[in-house]
């Protein structure tokens, strides 16, 4: 009966039979042969192999017409960044791009543009007055403000900022400004000296004088003190001369009844 069961067997099945462990091992070997095929031809597809296409250049044009040229291409496109603003691009200008212009890449691969904002950024402007000139440049440019200047002025106060404008117009604090702005500090340079004549040479005025103009400064003072001392003598004489005409008049006046008397 089992003669006649292995008869009705095709060879491969005998061939099992025989040699189960070989027969199983050659069918894992095929199966593995074939899904290494399959694999690669997914991969070959998914990948494009083969297939590269020129990336165009999309730099300094507007962000509308990259995206058109780049999908018009076949390629697929993303931001990378459009924060900040730079002043030698349009607002929404392309300035870079990733991979670069003329490269050869597959048509998978994602296009990064980095994009100039819209506008500059906008800051609230710090309060600056009666700070040091130098501080306050710091503080502006730490904030990101880019065009600051510093100017001088005569006054008491050396070094100190009594003003600040925003291209051309006082701003007050608290205001948004744009950092593209021109700012503009303006310090007392400490050259002008109080002319009380009662005043006393004040030790710690004149050390916020530039020390380089220190003597220059004093003998300056002095100078104009003694000729704001001579005229306050001369105003005090001539009240001293008139009060004495004054005096002389009435009694002229008391003497011409006495003398009206007399004839």
């Amino acid at each position: 009966m089992s003669n006649n069961n292995d008869n009705n067997k095709s060879g491969f099945d005998r061939m099992r039979d025989r040699h189960p462990i070989l027969v199983n091992s050659g069918l894992m070997v095929l199966a593995l042969v074939a899904l290494g095929y399959i694999a690669l031809l997914f991969i070959d597809v998914f990948t494009s192999h083969g297939q590269q296409v020129q990336v165009p250049d999309v730099r300094n044009l507007p962000l509308e017409k990259a995206i058109d040229i780049l999908e018009d291409a076949g390629l697929r496109w993303e931001i990378s960044d459009s924060t900040t603003f730079y002043e030698n691009f349009k607002p929404g200008t392309v300035i870079d791009q990733d991979p670069k212009a003329k490269s050869y890449i597959k048509k998978i691969r994602i296009i990064y543009l980095n994009v100039n904002a819209m506008h500059a950024p906008i800051i609230a402007l710090p309060k600056l007055v009666d700070l040091p000139g130098r501080q306050g440049m710091a503080t502006l440019k730490a904030m990101g403000f880019k065009h600051v200047t510093m100017d001088s002025i005569p006054s008491e106060m050396d070094g100190l900022i009594l003003q600040v404008t925003v291209d051309g117009h006082n701003v007050a604090p608290g205001k948004p400004v744009s950092v593209n702005s021109k700012i503009k500090i303006t310090v007392g340079d400490g050259s002008i000296v109080d002319l009380n004549p009662e005043q006393i040479l004040d030790p710690a005025l004149m050390d916020s004088i530039d020390e380089a103009n220190y003597k220059d400064a004093q003998e300056t003072y002095e100078q104009q003190l003694k000729e704001a001392q001579a005229r306050a003598e001369q105003e005090r004489k001539a009240q001293a001369s008139e009060e004495k005409k004054d005096k002389d008049k009435d009694k002229e006046k008391k003497k011409e009844p006495d003398k009206a008397k007399k004839n």
